[in-house]
C-alpha cells in the first residue's frame, strides 16, 4: 500500500518528461538541487554547463523565451557538445549576444530528448555523474538535430568567424 501511496506522487514533468516527485516543481527542484552540487565538488561541476542547458533546453517555455536566452542556451550546447566546453568558446557567447546580435528566436520544437534530468538520479560518483550528463546532454542535441546549423552559425558569428 506505501508504494502505491509513493507512485501517486510522482508524475511527469510537462516541459521534459521527466518522472518526478510532484512534477514541473519536483523536476526544477531536481535541477536547483544537482546544481547547487555542482559548486561544492569541482568533480560535478565539471559538466556544470552542460548541464544547465540541456535543462533549459528541455523547458524552453521558462528559460529560453527570448530569443537572446534560446541562442545563449542552443549555442553553449553546440560549444559544450561539438567544441568540447572549451571556457574561451563559452565565454564568447554572453560577450556576443551582449553586443548588436540580431537573431531571432527558432520555432520551439516539440521532442527535446528522451533522456531527462531524472536519469541523473541513479549517479553514484562523481565520474558516473558526469557520465550520465554529457549523454543526457548529447540526447538533448540529437533531438535538438534540426536547429545544429543555425547553432554553429551562431557560435561562428561568437567566435568572430563570421562577416
Amino acid at each position: 500500500m506505501e508504494q502505491r501511496d509513493e507512485k501517486k506522487l510522482e508524475s511527469r514533468c510537462p516541459e521534459c518528461g521527466a518522472i518526478v516527485e510532484n512534477g514541473a516543481a519536483g523536476c526544477e527542484a531536481l535541477f536547483n538541487e544537482l546544481g547547487a552540487r555542482d559548486f561544492s565538488d569541482p568533480r560535478y561541476g565539471a559538466t556544470h554547463e552542460l548541464l544547465v542547458d540541456a535543462y533549459c533546453l528541455q523547458h524552453p517555455e521558462r528559460y529560453c523565451h527570448s530569443a537572446k536566452s534560446y541562442a545563449a542556451h542552443l549555442t553553449r550546447m553546440c560549444c559544450g557538445i561539438e567544441y568540447g566546453g572549451k571556457r574561451e568558446t563559452y565565454a564568447a557567447i554572453p560577450r556576443w549576444l551582449s553586443g548588436p546580435a540580431k537573431i531571432e528566436r527558432p520555432e520551439t520544437l516539440p521532442q527535446r530528448g528522451s533522456r531527462t534530468i531524472a536519469d541523473l538520479r541513479g549517479a553514484k560518483t562523481p565520474e558516473e555523474h558526469v557520465g550520465l550528463v554529457h549523454k543526457w546532454a548529447e540526447n538533448v542535441w540529437q533531438a535538438y538535430a534540426p536547429q545544429h546549423e543555425i547553432a554553429r552559425r551562431w557560435l561562428s558569428a561568437a567566435l568572430g568567424r563570421e562577416a
